[in-house]
């Protein structure tokens, strides 16, 4: 963390100097007060006479961070905690950082300045150990991904084992020759679910194509076109966990477009549980993600360490719960 003393020697000024310009005394001259603001905004330097008077305050406000707001599951994440938010006197504001991690910092300088009390992080293009350097001893949340959790608390579903219970399915019914859906293979959701894939083949001695990973596949859209690519020759899967509910719904519509027959021919399953999962034919086998009851153990977690409740860095875990429909 920058102190007083580095903003100081960066200045080229005395630390007494650097005290006069925080309280905004007039006997500073105008260039050296120009000069030392200038270092402190490069350096996201907030100062500790600044910083207690801020802890003093509460804005009533929670920020999340997420990726983007047009993700369908990102969308109905922040419809839940922003419900249970309200119900506990909170707002909350969003974040979209588009995974840039320049956006993503900007955001942190804001934590670190009080304009909100807390920070939900849903996802980060930086490790948990740059975050916390950004952010300090500022209170950050994080749920969706699966941090270790040394930093700060974290809500998340077990994303490995469910998707190894559902690879598991397809693979005893005689499907075997599965494809994977990701939206960003990278994160670490996503690695944690390609795991559960890959782990699943391994416990029934089978092999996984490389060739049948896709990413960068998030919306209905993705899925008709994926589907389109998949069926316009001879169809080489037999199945395929899908990655998010709406992947599945435009696989299937891919599939009734060119006569596939589902399950016969291609199993199909979502993930998220969503309400479109219930109105496409075949209905979609999915994945029960605990969105709610994370959300809101998640808000209540913040707005008891907000009001001041003593609480020690918690992980939380869900299991997650794999519904068979007709899609599978």
């Amino acid at each position: 963390m920058v102190t007083i003393y580095d903003i100081a020697r960066l200045s080229g000024v005395s630390k007494s100097t650097v005290s006069r310009v925080i309280s905004n005394q007039s006997y500073v001259s105008a260039e050296t007060k120009h000069k030392v603001l200038k270092v402190m905004q490069e350096h996201n330097y907030v100062p500790n006479s600044l910083a207690k008077q801020f802890r003093q305050k509460k804005t009533k406000c929670i920020a999340i961070l997420i990726p983007d707001l047009h993700h369908p599951y990102f969308s109905e994440l922040i419809r839940y905690i922003s419900a249970e938010s309200y119900k506990n006197g909170f707002k909350t504001v969003v974040h979209q950082t588009f995974s840039d991690k320049t956006v993503e910092r900007e955001v942190y300088t804001q934590l670190q300045k009080k304009e909100f009390d807390a920070l939900i992080l849903t996802s980060s293009a930086l490790s948990e150990k740059e975050i916390v350097e950004c952010t300090g001893d500022n209170l950050v949340v994080a749920c969706n991904e699966n941090y270790d959790g040394d930093y700060f608390d974290v809500f998340c579903l077990n994303e490995e084992e469910v998707t190894m219970e559902a690879t598991s399915h397809l693979l005893s019914k005689g499907f075997t020759k599965l494809g994977f859906c990701s939206d960003n293979i990278s994160s670490p959701l996503q690695q944690a679910r390609l795991k559960g894939f890959i782990l699943a083949h391994n416990k029934k001695g089978l092999n996984y194509n490389i060739d049948f990973l896709f990413n960068e596949i998030s919306t209905i859209e993705d899925g008709i076109i994926l589907g389109e690519k998949l069926f316009k020759d001879n169809l080489e899967l037999d199945g395929i966990l899908a990655g998010s509910d709406f992947v599945a719904a435009g696989l299937i519509r891919s599939a009734v477009r060119n006569n596939i027959q589902i399950p016969q021919q291609l199993s199909i399953v979502g993930f998220d549980n969503h309400p479109i999962s219930l109105v496409t034919n075949p209905q979609i086998s999915t994945i029960c993600n605990r969105l709610h009851d994370m959300s809101n153990d998640l808000v209540n977690h913040i707005v008891n360490k907000v009001n001041g409740v003593k609480q020690t860095p918690i992980k939380k875990v869900y299991t997650g719960e794999f519904i068979t429909r007709n899609s599978s």
